[in-house]
């Protein structure tokens, strides 16, 4: 009984370990990049000030009605939260009112998202290049009107927030490694934090 309880320790202490490693390996390559963000949201700019990393993506739509609805993801102290916050972006606030909920999350869930993002690099994905959204040149893939999705990376001090137009869309038609890695995010962090309806 003992020595399985002594097991249990040592493979919770490990766990932790290894999940602490992973956290202080993404902040440090984010704190390093060049390519950092302002974080200019009020909403993100409090969870990056309460919390040592945040990891977020938001549907941003430009078209009709203008919105941007986030699934976020906070991390203190080894402890994750998990928040849904869908925000008005229309003109004189008409339109849906901005929300900001909080989510049940599964923290064996969040630490394999953290050990995924630092096994492939998401530090390094850069977004939608200047050349068009088919880097093979592609000119069938066409879309007009659709979202895009951001990245949002956060530590204390730095944050990194590539972004793709209609990235599920482009990624079937014309396939990139970076935006296939970006896509594979996003679904994790769906699958992850829980919602309502607010982001389809």
């Amino acid at each position: 009984m003992i020595k399985n309880y002594l097991q249990l320790v040592i493979a919770v202490a490990f766990i932790n370990f290894n999940c602490s490693a992973q956290k202080n390996m993404l902040t440090e390559n984010i704190n390093a990049l060049a390519e950092k963000q302002p974080v200019e949201d009020s909403v993100l700019q409090k969870l990056q000030s309460e919390n040592e990393l945040v990891i977020a993506y938001a549907v941003e739509n430009f078209a009709w009605v203008k919105s941007a609805d986030y699934r976020i993801l906070a991390q203190n102290k080894g402890e994750w939260k998990g928040y849904v916050y869908h925000k008005n972006l229309m003109p004189n606030n008409t339109g849906s009112p901005t929300t900001f909920n909080t989510s049940d999350v599964d923290k064996t869930a969040c630490d394999a998202l953290l050990n995924y993002l630092t096994q492939n690099k998401a530090w390094a994905i850069k977004g939608d290049s200047e050349n068009g959204f088919c880097s093979d040149g592609n000119k069938n893939c066409n879309i007009n009107d659709a979202a895009s999705a951001r990245l949002w990376l956060i530590t204390k001090t730095a944050a990194i927030n590539p972004s793709y137009y209609a990235p599920e869309f482009y990624e079937n038609c014309c396939p990139e490694k970076q935006r296939g890695l970006f896509v594979s995010i996003i679904k994790k962090i769906a699958d992850i934090v829980a919602d309502k309806g607010a982001i389809e």
